[in-house]
């Protein structure tokens, strides 16, 4: 009760030092929802009593998994049957470039063995309503719960699935983890409502009883060399190791601000026993144990930390709770679950922050001397010169280096995501800038060849400059330039089709040679390398390389590109269609870059495009970068709005800083009024002081940003040669001045609370 009482005189730095603690509990909280949620489906996975092996081909430039490999697969010694899967979006979607969360899917299943053509999406789920399709009724589907929700749907009703009505005959109940909008339909109805089935179908093998998956597995790689084979537990282990990156990503913020909230309970509780020094040499006095006044410091910082987790924790199991009803609304998945560890665990992880953010200063006051703590004397003992000096002047800032700390620590975090938000929109910027007058020619079935009349024809529209026909496929690469393989490796080598040697989007238009020049159109011998291939083999202009075999002379090296996101122009090499071809033994696939005339808008081309040619599928380069940016600005807007909680705690944190601050002093502010100093110089010198603290505290963690930008950035290159962080300068000056900002905002009331102070009554404070 001493406590709590003592808490209560307190409450403004009460409360705020529990808002610091609430506000970060309720982070991990609201993360370790969705983390629970993503590990109770894949345990779900895991219980699958019928597990089973995903077959895919490794290169699709090479053709999708033909029917001839499909019968091979059945053959194979322990496999009982195959499923094939053909999928596709219920409304059909325009331009290559498609990007969705959860979107609505057909499905339809063709078996080997009995009974697998309508499973349950998880396993163990039951229908809710209805029954299952008749076997071969190519009008009847059942349908998700969340499909249902979505569309409000009951069995009997009808559903359109790409202009075709299929009756609903069954629902499945609610799915207990993350829900899936899908209807599935018999197979040959999915067959013939897909473009291309064999690019959109999904094979897995079922195992026989008692088969060892991990050698059937490696079996199907074997005998079909081309083909990939994953195992449930690969499956498994990937979805595990994408549920821990986005732990470790999304849950970092959460850590800062229990950090940040950390420190403040360490600065509340040292400035506690600074204010009842007195009262704990008296009760020493009197014959109270340092382990009496550990325990009752220690139970307060306790009290503090677990009350602000148990509010925490409740405020961050409402907001998951809402967000997960939001997104079942309007994405038809579930993406919160709070669990009884989660809950447990938060609140004993707070009380446990707690007590270690006490002990220092629970030390302090128990080995106080009562003598010198009856007089009011000070616990550090000042000291001229040399390390006691240093350690002098750090116990007496201790408060404004710990808020400085947290202050730097929330900037640090943004710094950090502004640099990956800078490098992205960097990359984007320098694809548009190179490729603006570009637009992509796809054919509407995939893997169709490209002919020559098709290229010819383009080339005679009013609007077209050039047609680049643009091909890439992995091949063997031999840099020993003898016939023996000694250093072979597998490359992307690109081929351009282009009669006037201009490079297609896909080319990345905006990278410049380094050394020599571009290869000659329509040379069958002529190569142009990246860079980190040429720094890694030691190549120069002159060398003479093998692509599977076949010599090519080097003509050209590229230009090092720091952001090289999409097409790994480091890493690959660039020849002509023609060189391609003849190295692959085979005639390729790919795209066609189009470029405008002078004088021509892009859109102008594309109608032109269209009007001319109905089996051709365009797209803008503006579109495609337009849709990879709203992805990743709301990727980096949710990761923002989680870190944004750590600088929110260090903003706290400076607010308590300045309420102490302002209790400390209010004796000399009293004098200061005595002697005339007015409500606004008070209130400007408290505000300077506030963002002072900001300040440094940004520069602080702008410099810490600095460093682990760099060291991420050299990491990233020597594993994927690939430098995705930007610190820029604007990004640099702007979060100093964000810190100043944050320091004067959390300083104005304390700031407004001293100005507004009675010079008489704080004459008598002391």
């Amino acid at each position: 009760m001493e406590i709590i009482r003592y808490l209560w005189r307190r409450k403004v730095r009460t409360l705020l030092t529990m808002l610091a603690v609430t506000v970060g509990i309720f982070a991990v909280t609201a993360v370790g929802g969705i983390t629970e949620q993503l590990e109770t489906t894949i345990q779900m996975v895991e219980q699958d009593a019928l597990s089973r092996i995903t077959v895919y081909v490794t290169d699709y430039e090479q053709g999708a998994l033909s029917d001839s490999q499909i019968r091979q697969l059945r053959q194979i010694p322990g496999v009982a049957g195959v499923t094939i899967s053909v999928m596709g979006n219920l409304e059909k979607q325009e331009g290559v470039v498609r990007i969705s969360v959860n979107p609505e899917m057909y499905v339809g299943v063709s078996s080997d063995l009995p009974g697998l053509e309508y499973e349950p999406p998880l396993p163990g789920m039951r229908l809710e309503s209805g029954r299952l399709p008749t076997p071969g009724n190519r009008t009847e589907t059942v349908i998700s719960w969340e499909l249902a929700q979505a569309r409000g749907l009951r069995v009997g009703d009808f559903l359109l699935i790409r202009e075709q009505p299929f009756r609903v005959v069954g629902i499945w109940e609610k799915s207990p983890t993350t829900g899936s909008r899908t209807a599935t339909i018999a197979y040959d109805a999915a067959v013939a409502l897909t473009e291309y089935v064999e690019y959109n179908r999904l094979i897995q093998v079922v195992p026989q009883a008692g088969t060892d998956l991990e050698a059937l597995a490696q079996r199907i790689e074997t005998e079909l060399g081309n083909l990939r084979a994953d195992s449930p537990s690969e499956t498994v282990a990937q979805a595990r190791q994408q549920v821990l990156i986005f732990t470790l990503i999304v849950g970092a913020s959460g850590i800062l601000s229990l950090l940040i909230g950390t420190f403040t309970i360490v600065n509340t509780m040292t400035v506690s026993v600074q204010e009842r020094r007195q009262e704990i040499g008296l009760k020493k006095a009197l014959g109270a144990e340092n382990g009496h006044i550990l325990s009752e410091v220690i139970t307060e910082a306790l009290l503090i930390a677990g009350l602000g987790g148990l509010i925490g924790m409740l405020g961050g199991w409402v907001a998951g709770t809402l967000a997960d009803r939001l997104a079942m609304a309007q994405l038809g998945t579930s993406l919160f679950r709070m669990t009884p560890r989660l809950a447990v665990g938060t609140v004993t992880f707070s009380g446990l922050m707690g007590v270690i953010a006490g002990v220092i200063p629970a030390l302090q006051a128990a080995r106080l001397d009562p003598v010198v703590a009856l007089r009011g004397g000070s616990a550090a003992v000042y000291a001229a010169r040399g390390f006691k000096r240093l350690i002098y002047l750090l116990r007496r800032n201790a408060r404004s280096i710990l808020t400085v700390i947290g202050i730097a620590i929330g900037i640090f975090t943004l710094a950090v995501l502004g640099s990956l938000a800078e490098g992205l929109n960097s990359a984007l910027s320098s694809v548009e800038q190179g490729s603006g007058d570009l637009v992509i020619v796809y054919p509407e079935k995939a893997g169709v060849h490209f002919g020559y009349s098709t290229d010819q024809a383009l080339r005679r529209l009013p609007c077209v400059r050039d047609v680049v026909p643009v091909s890439q496929q992995e091949l063997p690469v031999n840099f020993s330039n003898t016939e023996v393989l000694t250093t072979e490796v597998n490359l992307g080598v690109w081929g351009n089709g282009s009669p006037t040697g201009a490079l297609g989007f896909d080319m990345m238009v905006r990278n410049t040679l380094a050394q020599g020049r571009m290869f000659t159109p329509g040379t069958y011998n002529e190569v142009v390398v990246g860079a980190a291939v040429a720094e890694t083999h030691h190549l120069q202009v002159g060398d003479t390389i093998r692509i599977k075999n076949r010599p090519f002379t080097v003509v050209g090296i590229w230009r090092r590109l720091s952001l090289d996101l999409f097409s790994d122009t480091n890493n690959s090499l660039y020849t002509t269609m023609e060189g391609l071809e003849a190295a692959s033994g085979q005639k390729q696939n790919g795209s066609l870059s189009v470029r405008a005339a002078p004088g021509c808008t892009i859109t102008e081309l594309t109608e032109a495009i269209k009007a001319n040619f109905s089996g051709l599928e365009v797209q803008t380069i503006q579109e495609i970068t337009g849709q990879i940016r709203q992805v990743f600005s709301g990727i980096i807007a949710v990761i923002a709005g989680i870190f944004s909680i750590a600088v929110f705690v260090g903003a706290v944190s400076v607010a308590n800083t300045m309420i102490i601050a302002v209790n400390e002093r209010t004796g000399e502010i009293g004098l200061k009024k005595a002697v005339g100093a007015e409500n606004s110089d008070i209130l400007a010198e408290m505000l300077l002081d506030a963002i002072r603290l900001g300040a440094v505290g940004a520069v602080v963690g702008l410099g810490a940003a600095g460093v682990a930008v760099a060291i991420g950035n050299a990491v990233m290159v020597a594993q994927t040669e690939i430098s995705l962080l930007y610190f820029s300068p604007r990004l640099a000056v702007g979060s100093v001045i964000f810190g100043m900002v944050l320091g004067m905002i959390a300083g104005v009331l304390p700031a407004r609370r001293a100005a507004q102070l009675d010079p008489v009554v704080a004459l008598h404070a002391e």
